[in-house]
């Protein structure tokens, strides 16, 4: 065999075998109006460790979407703040409010719990104070940022928070007013 065949032989079958060599799988990435920022891969995510979301954290981005008379519409969240405590070892009570472009703010409290690798939203019912876990929602936290995703059957609610030492000037009246209510409404009766 010639030397000229041999050579385009083992070109052919290195080129192969270097084109059938899979590439290292990267991480998901957030990206957002300001900056990129990468999220851990599911895995990381799925384990049985609880991450530690207890903090302040303010707004990098956000977006509120839902349905009404047929029609959908899509406000920006214009400013957030969520204060997060560590109740137990897998479980943390929260509350929060956004500042929509165009409506008015929006307060909320409750409490999430780490179960099976992923956090559920625990609700306490008025009337009966029994406790029930509802899977409406995908949080996550990388580093020192914290997202939330929230879908109801005609509502979405999706929030890109960063930690910091206090919570946003302009939502501090409000978010007093809901640590209240959390305390009253939730905290004390779990």
């Amino acid at each position: 065999m010639p030397s000229t065949l041999k050579s385009i032989i083992l070109s052919t079958i290195l080129f192969l075998l270097t084109a059938c060599t899979p590439e290292p799988s990267l991480p998901n990435v957030l990206t957002t109006t300001s900056q990129t920022i990468s999220e851990p891969s599911t895995s990381t995510i799925k384990n049985s460790v609880t991450p530690n979301i207890e903090g302040t954290f303010n707004l990098i981005e956000g977006s509120y979407k839902y349905n009404s008379d047929g029609l959908t519409f899509k406000h920006k969240i214009k400013a957030s703040s969520i204060v997060i405590e560590k109740l137990s070892e897998n479980e943390f009570g929260y509350y929060y409010v956004t500042k929509l472009d165009g409506l008015t703010t929006n307060s909320y409290f409750g409490g999430f719990l780490f179960k099976e690798g992923k956090f559920y939203q625990k609700v306490i019912d008025d009337s009966t104070h029994r406790t029930s876990l509802i899977d409406n929602l995908r949080l996550t936290k990388f580093r020192d940022t914290l997202r939330l995703t929230i879908k109801t059957a005609d509502a979405k609610r999706d929030i890109f928070w960063r930690k910091s030492e206090e919570p946003d000037d302009s939502l501090k009246t409000e978010l007093e007013e809901e640590r209240k209510a959390y305390i009253s409404f939730y905290k004390n009766n779990i």
